[in-house]
């Protein structure tokens, strides 16, 4: 009966403790969430599926390089847009990237000897938005004829950013990944 008398006491102060921990615990964990903003657009962050008038533009960008159509890319980007590729010279700057990168990927494949170039897009996991900023993941597979009746075949992603100006979205960046460059083979 003795070793009660020390054993209850030190479980009640150790209960206490153990309450008042947890409490604080979770209120650091709400009052971290309620300022970070982390949740202040859950459903979209959720959602893996964009808007039409996103995958509109993205859609013209990946079928330009089917086409080699400048004009179709002329008006897609911001004016501060980046583009990144592995074709030479690798990256363009400013409001006419789009039309820079399409002319490089035609003369790279007029290098080549690549005809009937042709881009399709793969399904899409990686969607996020907020307010009028986009985050895209695309995945898509380039298809088509080298010499000597061999085919040509690359998979990748590309990664988008979109903002949107004035009512219309444009690319801010987007960045070429090959497959190869992801996983080695």
């Amino acid at each position: 009966m003795k070793g009660n008398r020390f054993f209850i006491p030190a479980f009640c102060l150790f209960t206490a403790i153990f309450l008042l921990a947890g409490a604080a615990n979770a209120t650091a964990k709400t009052s971290f969430y309620k300022h970070t903003e982390l949740n202040k657009y859950p459903h979209h962050l959720v959602d893996t599926i964009p808007p039409t008038d996103i995958m509109e533009v993205i859609t013209t960008i990946i079928n330009a390089t089917n086409s080699f159509n400048i004009e179709s890319v002329a008006n897609l980007y911001t004016p501060n847009a980046v583009i990144a590729d592995d074709e030479p010279p690798y990256s363009w700057n400013g409001p006419t990237a789009g039309v820079q990168w399409v002319n490089a990927i035609e003369k790279a494949c007029k290098d080549n000897r690549l005809t009937k170039l042709t881009g399709k897009i793969e399904p899409i996991n990686v969607y996020q938005a907020k307010e009028d900023n986009v985050y895209i993941v695309v995945p898509v597979s380039y298809t088509g004829n080298l010499p000597g009746r061999q085919h040509f075949a690359v998979r990748g992603a590309f990664t988008f950013v979109l903002r949107e100006i004035k009512g219309k979205w444009l690319v801010k960046s987007q960045d070429w990944m090959q497959e190869k460059g992801i996983n080695g083979k």
